[in-house]
């Protein structure tokens, strides 16, 4: 892969609001600039979700952000419950005006990079160094963006499976309507 000029930083509570405000949603992603904007920082400090910026290293502006968090996945399929050890995906957004690829001389875009190069590489370190199976994340419904994480991210939906049954009360009140998709990390 050629070598995006991007550093990552975790979002510092003493942040500027101002700068969250100038990041752009692709798409209808209004409840993304919401949270950005109105509860990140809240969640950073509490140490409910950690927020990590992309910069653009020339400039130091935000091309994109993610938020983890360490989460217990119930399952209950024929009267056998148990708990799957996961880390969320809370949020993934890249800003529009980087949405395509930085260069012509190759075809990776922006948040492909970002999620092999600096997601995966914190979920698989955590994953070594505590019990954990998968990724998941709660995916706008929308067939582009499905396509997009199972045929490029390789996140794959539950076979055959209710899926009120896996995530019943594990999916968050502003993801409805939303898709859970999964990542295995074994």
């Amino acid at each position: 892969m050629q070598n995006f000029d991007f550093y990552i930083e975790q979002l510092s509570v003493d942040l500027n609001s101002y700068e969250l405000k100038m990041f752009r949603v692709q798409h209808d992603e209004g409840q993304l600039t919401k949270y950005l904007t109105k509860f990140s920082k809240k969640h950073q400090a509490s140490n409910t979700n950690k927020i990590y910026l992309i910069r653009y290293s020339s400039t130091g502006q935000i091309v994109a952000w993610f938020g983890l968090k360490n989460a217990t996945l119930p399952y209950n399929d024929a009267g056998d419950n148990f708990l799957i050890p996961a880390i969320e995906l809370t949020h993934f957004a890249v800003d529009e005006r980087f949405k395509n690829p930085i260069n012509d001389k190759t075809s990776v875009r922006t948040g492909e990079f970002i999620f092999w190069n600096y997601i995966i590489p914190i979920v698989k370190d955590v994953a070594n160094k505590v019990g954990c199976k998968a990724l998941f994340i709660f995916a706008i419904d929308t067939p582009k963006l499905i396509k997009y994480y199972m045929n490029v991210l390789k996140f794959k939906e539950l076979p055959d499976t209710n899926e009120k049954q896996f995530f019943e009360y594990a999916e968050p009140d502003y993801d409805e309507g939303c898709r859970f998709l999964y990542f295995p990390l074994s």
